[in-house]
């Protein structure tokens, strides 16, 4: 049975009643022709049962209204109201706009979410003055713009906030040309002020003077090739800044200027020369990471050079000392036999002068007679025991 259709019966010993109500027009035909329903159905045991086809068409939206009013207005005086106390008890919805709506939620999450941020601590600025000489505790121009201009663009605050935190950095003249350029221009942004510190304090030299210096740019002798290229960047970016290259043209200009600037004894510019022309231009990054490693490697080659050349010279010098010491010893013991054999000489001299006549005797002090054989003998006594003379052979 489809669900758009209600079959109701009723059975009672003579008489069955089936209701069909529909909320669809169906003819009485068309149900005889598709389901084979007969004006009577039944049997000789319970006799003739009749069929009712009741047709039943929706209710009209009037009618529906008309009966919830009248349910409605019955409830009411049950209560004891009436329909004019309905607006006192029901208040109306408002008719909201919800453009301006979602327009309003917006942006009171985007005051959230940039008060949140202001409130948070930060780091302050360096200070620049703008003196020359540079004050201790600055930092030149050049170097101080370069840091202030990537921390204000990488800072996530509205444009009042960053002016106020450039402006609590400038101090002495710097502070006096951003309070000047704020006079004469009440909307000016934290760009305007960057500008008018660089036509004040920045180079006076414009794009192509700068790529002119930057293509005479050398590498120094005793300089690291990791050096050379650091002074290279600050150039082009000092050329950014002025406009004169894009920021495209990096890779291309730096590797470029490497190869024509850098010593030609530098062994890692040396590859640099042979492999630029194999690939892209590396970025900075890139570069100035694969330049420090071989750095590292060749210092450390000429380390270890260095302490196999130290170890050497010091075992030579242990050497020659040993050998130093060894003839020092054989000279000093030459000179002790040089001594003895001079206090032998000078013993024997002695005697030679004054001969013994006997044992304890002397010429000048016996009256005895001379005794050659006796004293020839004496001298050779001597002689021998003195170790340094071994006699006639």
């Amino acid at each position: 049975m489809p669900a758009s259709s209600i079959l109701r019966a009723e059975s009672n010993p003579g008489r069955l009643l089936t209701e069909l109500l529909t909320v669809t027009h169906v003819l009485f035909a068309k149900l005889k022709g598709v389901w084979g329903i007969t004006g009577e159905i039944g049997g000789p045991e319970v006799g003739p049962w009749y069929t009712q086809v009741v047709h039943v068409a929706a209710e009209p939206p009037k009618q529906r209204e008309e009966e919830f009013q009248s349910k409605l207005i019955s409830f009411l005086q049950k209560e004891g109201k009436s329909l004019a106390d309905i607006p006192s008890v029901v208040s109306p919805a408002p008719d909201l706009n919800t453009k301006l709506v979602d327009a309003i939620n917006s942006l009171v999450q985007t005051c959230h979410v940039a008060s949140s941020e202001e409130r948070v601590g930060y780091r302050r600025l360096r200070p620049f003055s703008g003196f020359i000489p540079t004050p201790p505790g600055e930092d030149e121009y050049e170097v101080w713009v370069e840091q202030t201009t990537h921390i204000l663009e990488e800072w996530q605050c509205s444009d009042n906030i960053k002016k106020q935190r450039l402006v609590e950095c400038l101090r002495g003249p710097a502070g006096d040309i951003v309070r000047f350029e704020k006079t004469g221009n009440p909307t000016a942004t934290f760009s305007d002020y960057l500008s008018v510190l660089e036509s004040t304090f920045g180079t006076t030299e414009d794009a192509a003077d700068l790529m002119l210096r930057f293509r005479s740019t050398y590498q120094n002798e005793g300089e690291k090739l990791s050096a050379y290229i650091l002074r290279l960047d600050r150039m082009l970016h000092s050329m950014l800044r002025k406009k004169g290259i894009e920021y495209s043209a990096l890779n291309h200009l730096r590797m470029r200027q490497i190869v024509r600037g850098a010593l030609s004894s530098d062994l890692v510019a040396m590859r640099l020369r042979m492999t630029h022309k194999l690939c892209a231009p590396p970025s900075f990054n890139e570069l100035m990471k694969e330049v420090r490693e071989e750095e590292n490697i060749a210092n450390s080659r000429s380390s270890l050079q260095s302490k196999v050349a130290v170890s050497v010279v010091s075992s030579a010098k242990k050497e020659s000392s040993a050998n130093t010491n060894l003839a020092d010893s054989e000279v000093e013991k030459l000179k002790r036999e040089i001594r003895g054999l001079k206090n032998e000489v000078s013993r024997l001299s002695a005697a030679a002068k004054e001969p013994m006549w006997e044992d304890g005797h002397l010429k000048r002090d016996c009256n005895n007679e001379e005794n050659l054989r006796k004293v020839n003998q004496r001298l050779i006594r001597m002689r021998q025991s003195s170790g340094n003379f071994s006699g006639a052979q």
